[in-house]
């Protein structure tokens, strides 16, 4: 069983789960987490972030799970950006996908991860060999 698929089961009972919750299930659970338009989206900006210095610090070691973390990241997406597609057809409010958009959030920062890393370790590299390092 190759590793999308596995994300896929697992996610599925998740997106029914938010897609069949009441509106009022849905806003307690968003109460309760503290979720808000910013915190739906933070998961980008470390992504950004961590991968940025991981890549200055020329971790590169990081780059042997991208495979998986390419997947793990495309499997969140898709099912974060569904999910919210969903849940604002089912109830037409905006809000109440603000999980599966944290989801979606931390698929795009997973990716962003690896993609700054090796960026900054590209552009590292690449002023070394200019310096005559």
């Amino acid at each position: 069983m190759n590793i999308q698929r596995i994300i896929a089961l697992v996610t599925a009972p998740i997106g029914l789960l938010l897609l069949l919750s009441d509106p009022q299930d849905l806003l307690r659970l968003i109460a309760s987490t503290g979720l808000n338009w910013y915190q739906a989206f933070n998961p980008i900006a470390w992504g950004i972030i961590l991968g940025t210095i991981a890549g200055l610090m020329r971790i590169d070691a990081v780059q042997k799970g991208a495979v998986f973390g390419t997947y793990a990241a495309t499997a969140l997406t898709t099912f974060g950006l569904v999910g919210t597609i969903a849940i604002f057809f089912e109830h037409r409010l905006w809000y109440l996908g603000w999980p599966t958009m944290w989801i979606a959030a931390l698929g795009i920062g997973i990716y962003t991860f690896f993609l700054m890393q090796v960026r900054f370790s590209e552009k590292y590299q690449k002023g070394n060999e200019r310096d005559g390092k």
